[in-house]
């Protein structure tokens, strides 16, 4: 069973996706981040265990985070009619607990994703 060990946050914020899947970096836009990982909705999906560097800034004049990170699982978008894209998670790997640490403190106030709402059938 997999155990969530940090709350997510609601980051909608640019991030520059490394893997040997693709010849050049890649931006995506993240759904959520935490501490331990982050979401990215993508139609281009990659498949789980795949190793990737993620590269992203809290804020303006922040400083970027660079981390190492694997593919712990994934969202197929499957039909036209399913109510949201694909994505992968991305867990980060190899992160110090003072790098954690304030990573968690740059998140602080901000909500949770809110649950997504299904279409209606028609």
């Amino acid at each position: 069973m997999y155990a969530r060990y940090e709350t997510r946050r609601a980051m909608r914020i640019p991030v520059e996706l490394v893997s040997p899947d693709w010849d050049e970096p890649v931006t995506l836009t993240s759904a959520d981040l935490s501490p331990r990982g982050c979401y990215l909705p993508s139609r281009v999906l990659l498949e789980r265990g795949t190793p990737v560097v993620v590269s992203f800034r809290l804020g303006a004049d922040a400083a970027e985070w660079t981390l190492f990170g694997e593919v712990v699982r994934v969202s197929a978008w499957r039909r036209r009619v399913d109510p949201y894209a694909g994505g992968f998670g991305v867990r980060f790997v190899g992160t110090r607990a003072m790098e954690r640490l304030r990573l968690r403190e740059r998140l602080r106030g901000v909500p949770p994703p809110l649950p997504r709402r299904l279409a209606r059938a028609a």
